[in-house]
């Protein structure tokens, strides 16, 4: 590892993009499940891996570097599935609310 922080995933709009490339992963022979926003870590910590016989105090660095971006994935979809959530609950209420003010008549059954 150079000693630097890790490039970020994120553009300044919010969107994501991926940093290694599709060619790169194939090159490294990347497993399809592993290319995610994380890959552009897992190839140097492979490359570690490989050249130090997957010595297991080795390659420190790069694993810690690769397991904090996996967390912060992981932290990422934990807030990105609550905002989800409480917009589909803010939303059944409103539901709720407009059921309530038509005439028992008019209400769906469900």
């Amino acid at each position: 590892m150079t000693g630097h922080a890790p490039e970020s995933t994120f553009n300044p709009d919010g969107s994501r993009k991926m940093i290694a490339t599709q060619q790169q992963c194939e090159d490294k022979n990347i497993p399809l499940s592993f290319r995610d926003y994380c890959a552009h870590l897992l190839i140097p910590l492979n490359d570690c891996r490989v050249s130090t016989y997957y010595a297991p105090w080795k390659c420190m660095d790069e694993k810690h570097a690769y397991e904090g971006c996996q967390y912060d994935e992981y932290l990422y979809r934990k807030i990105k599935k609550s905002e989800q959530n409480e917009a589909e609950r803010i939303k059944r209420e409103a539901e709720k609310v407009n059921l309530q003010d038509r005439p028992y008549e008019e209400r769906k059954l469900s």
